[in-house]
């Protein structure tokens, strides 16, 4: 994580892993919810689930909730940040999906 320095969405919740809803929207596909029921932009990304021996997940987030965080953080931090993001998203699911 880089110190001193977190994800928030437009709204101004806080964002990281224990706070984010996923909500299944598909056999395979996922939205990345803000955990704000307040926010106007409430969908942060989505994840599409790429069932393999070794299971992958493609995560794309939204572009105002990226550029959001380029403008709070800097470029550098917060690609760090979404980084360690989407590991603990595929881990989360990997849990979930696949009782690891």
């Amino acid at each position: 994580m880089v110190m001193g320095k977190n994800l928030s969405c437009i709204c101004g919740a806080p964002i990281d892993i224990s706070s984010l809803i996923i909500e299944k929207i598909g056999e395979e596909n996922y939205k990345i919810i803000c955990p704000s029921s307040r926010c106007p932009l409430r969908e942060l990304g989505f994840v599409k689930v790429i069932h393999h021996s070794n299971p992958k997940f493609e995560v794309k987030f939204s572009r105002m909730f990226k550029d959001w965080n380029v403008l709070l953080v800097g470029r550098e931090s917060c690609d760090k940040l979404l980084r360690e993001l989407l590991k603990q998203i595929s881990l989360r699911l990997k849990k979930f999906l696949f009782n690891v």
